[in-house]
């Protein structure tokens, strides 16, 4: 009997856009991050992890962007050897200056190289260079996911997983950004791929069972470090173009009035506000990923929160409507 190598998924899970922040956001209380967020990000994970349970999550980060303008990266563990689907991600503390104890922060998660190969090949299917490589996953990946899925923090050590144990049981695969931060088009077709594991389910042989797979993207919605000290020095502590540039982008995202979102987005990167938001583009590539999931004609696009604090924007963004039934 021939098994097909994808069917389609009647039940996708929805994607989702996190504002990461910075290593601080692994903490609900701490200044620098932000509570409303934390919480939002902290409450989906529990319904990820103990409702949906999707087989494997495939993570867009800002953090990570490749040497070359259509090169699309996947991260891979390191080192050879039976045994190697099982291995578990690195950290990268790609964070500089921070107090000594979130460079001792833990979150746990293994890799497939299985999983992995099929994002290679279905992006190099459509265009894309593509390599899977060995890294580990940055910030922009595991302080969001460590706020979804893990209890344990150094601050407090009576929840520390014993033995290490897995803090998410599915595995967990980074996939890069291009290197040009200019080029929205690829990016959003980018997100029009990794679409295709939310719609398709995939054949594992070595599990004799098809895997259902969910999307997240990481960034934020306003990052401009540039302005945190000017912020700072303002009556209101609130640089004046985040709150509008925060309502302009839900609105294109939620509204689509234009019916092209890739048009919109990249007419926005032409406005100064847009230059104020994001002085480098990089946290805002996301954005543009999980629109390109989204798609103009297949899924709505809703705000689940957004805050303001100094030159930074906290929207939190779902893709897809949560399944219906169990997988």
């Amino acid at each position: 009997m021939t098994v097909a190598k994808f069917v389609k998924n009647p039940h996708p899970f929805p994607a989702f856009f996190f504002s990461h922040g910075g290593p601080t956001f692994m903490y609900e209380d701490d200044p620098f991050g932000n509570k409303g967020a934390w919480r939002t990000i902290k409450k989906l994970g529990a319904e990820i992890k103990t409702k949906w349970k999707p087989d494997y999550i495939i993570v867009v980060s800002a953090h990570w962007q490749s040497v070359k303008p259509k090169l699309i990266e996947i991260n891979k563990v390191k080192g050879k050897g039976k045994g190697k689907d099982n291995q578990e991600n690195e950290l990268i503390y790609d964070f500089f200056g921070f107090p000594s104890h979130m460079y001792k922060e833990e979150f746990h998660t293994r890799n497939d190289e299985f999983i992995a190969d099929e994002i290679k090949q279905k992006l190099q299917a459509n265009g894309f260079d593509s390599q899977v490589v060995e890294r580990g996953v940055d910030h922009g990946v595991w302080v969001p996911l460590k706020v979804a899925f893990s209890d344990y923090n150094t601050q407090n050590t009576r929840t520390q997983p014993k033995d290490k144990q897995l803090d998410l049981e599915c595995p967990m695969i980074q996939v890069s950004l291009t290197s040009n931060d200019h080029d929205f088009k690829s990016h959003y077709k980018l997100g029009e791929v990794l679409n295709f594991f939310r719609d398709n389910k995939i054949w594992d042989e070595r599990q004799q069972k098809y895997l259902a797979g969910m999307v997240i993207c990481s960034g934020m919605s306003v990052h401009n470090l540039r302005d945190l000290g000017a912020a700072m020095r303002r009556p209101d502590g609130l640089m004046p173009y985040v709150k509008p540039f925060n309502k302009i982008l839900t609105d294109i995202l939620e509204k689509r009035e234009g019916g092209d979102t890739l048009k919109e987005l990249t007419n926005l990167q032409l406005q100064p506000i847009f230059r104020q938001a994001h002085p480098t583009f990089e946290h805002f590539l996301p954005v543009v990923v999980a629109s390109g999931i989204a798609n103009d004609s297949k899924d709505n696009i809703k705000e689940l929160y957004n805050a303001e604090t100094a030159s930074l924007g906290w929207g939190i963004y779902q893709v897809g409507e949560a399944p219906k039934a169990s997988l």
